[in-house]
């Protein structure tokens, strides 16, 4: 689908207040900190609240993301019912957080309540359980530290939406 024919949604810089419905804002950014190792290192602690239900275990994994071309256009959403899923880029590649609180039925709807981000590229997000969202849109090649559920059951619900013209303004 060309460009021309897409709904543009506008998307908005990642911040910690707007994003709190879906998540956390993985950031140094506002948190506390202290020293660690002799003084060589700074900690800040607890800056995502990972889950996973009592049958799965979280584990870190690498993403490595292809750039994706402009403008972007929204192929599904999915959630993790089962678990949180975090993502921080690993070489400063910023990236978009497409989020919804409930499952769209149809295009307009999805226009009306999906919220759009784009990450500065220091910034990581934690996506709560059961929230819809885009898979990862990476404007730049690179590397993502992904934490996230592993355990039996099925914990991705999809819902295509290829055929519903939306993209996203950047």
């Amino acid at each position: 689908m060309s460009g021309d024919k897409l709904q543009l949604l506008p998307a908005l810089p990642l911040c910690a207040k707007a994003f709190a419905p879906f998540g956390q804002v993985i950031e140094c950014s506002g948190h506390a900190s202290y020293a660690i190792n002799a003084g060589s290192s700074q900690r800040f602690t607890d800056l995502a609240q990972l889950e996973a239900d009592a049958d799965g275990r979280l584990a870190l994994s690498i993403f490595r993301a292809n750039a994706q071309r402009t403008p972007l256009t929204l192929s599904c959403l999915e959630r993790h019912p089962r678990g949180s899923q975090a993502f921080m880029p690993l070489n400063g590649q910023a990236f978009v957080v497409v989020v919804t609180e409930q499952a769209p039925g149809s295009a307009r709807q999805a226009a009306e309540s999906l919220r759009v981000f784009v990450s500065n590229g220091c910034q990581g997000i934690n996506f709560r359980s059961g929230v819809w969202h885009h898979p990862l849109l990476s404007l730049g090649a690179g590397d993502f530290l992904v934490a996230d559920r592993l355990g039996p059951g099925p914990n991705c619900e999809e819902i295509d939406l290829s055929s519903w013209g939306l993209g996203i303004a950047l």
